[in-house]
């Protein structure tokens, strides 16, 4: 494994959040949102740089509280309800290119809507990227309880059951004789990228993405419903990590990592 490549962690965080407006910033367990993505960053033994990346003042001034950097503010244009990852990402590396030269190796994305991170899962899923220079990008995912094979859709125009893309109507997937493959969850825990993977493919993920599987998947706060969960389940973040430390370091940790880098 190279230890000497770069690795710079984004935290993103728009101002006009919708579903629970200015959720980046507000207050959970006596921090704002952000803070948690920004602080683990910062303790990870690998990650070499955390600058969170907002088109808003005010999340500028807090990300620069809690020991983020932020070099720039994001343009309206990449930070709308449409906005997707590749675009703030795209910015990002062309801002630092140009204005300081910088050139980090690896992007990963800590999302603050996910703020039950361990510092120890963070390193250990970029340190398996690090390994894997044959592959684009790492993103965690979940074990699903329910295979995509026994799932549909229904047609919005017909109102008729159907199936979705590639997912087969008929065959051994449609019987209980046969055991349906493993379907998982993706999850807003941790994703990184080569960067190089990034701009030739310009997708925040590129296209061969190896998964890291782990054995729960920690809420993320997209919704007051999702809010309300969280502080039920716990009283803090401490609270969190002794209900971890309970359950065994090994129930955060995939133990199959020996995935070839297939698409998910």
């Amino acid at each position: 494994m190279d230890s000497h490549k770069e690795i710079l962690a984004l935290i993103p965080a728009r101002g006009g959040s919708k579903r629970i407006p200015r959720k980046n910033i507000r207050e959970l367990w006596g921090k704002p949102l952000l803070a948690y993505s920004i602080e683990v960053a910062r303790r990870s033994k690998v990650i070499n740089r955390v600058i969170c990346t907002t088109d808003d003042h005010e999340i500028a001034d807090i990300a620069r509280q809690y020991g983020a950097e932020v070099p720039f503010i994001r343009p309206a244009e990449f930070a709308a309800d449409q906005s997707g990852d590749t675009e703030f990402y795209m910015h990002a590396i062309a801002w630092l290119r140009e204005q300081e030269g910088y050139h980090p190796d690896i992007i990963t994305n800590l999302r603050p809507t996910n703020p039950l991170r361990r510092v120890e899962v963070v390193d250990d899923i970029l340190e398996t990227l690090l390994r894997r220079n044959d592959v684009d990008s790492i993103r965690s995912v979940c074990r699903s309880s329910i295979s995509v094979f026994l799932m549909r859709t229904i047609n919005p125009e017909s109102g008729l059951i159907d199936c979705p893309v590639n997912v087969p109507r008929e065959g051994p997937f449609q019987t209980a004789k046969q055991p349906l493959p493993q379907s998982f969850l993706l999850s807003s825990y941790l994703d990184a990228t080569w960067v190089e993977a990034v701009l030739r493919t310009q997708r925040s993920l590129g296209q061969k993405m190896l998964p890291y599987i782990l054995n729960e998947n920690p809420i993320d706060l997209d919704t007051e419903d999702d809010w309300s969960k969280l502080l039920s389940q716990y009283s803090s973040y401490d609270a969190y990590l002794a209900a971890q430390d309970q359950s065994g370091p090994a129930s955060f940790r995939s133990a199959d990592m020996k995935s070839s880098g297939k698409d998910l």
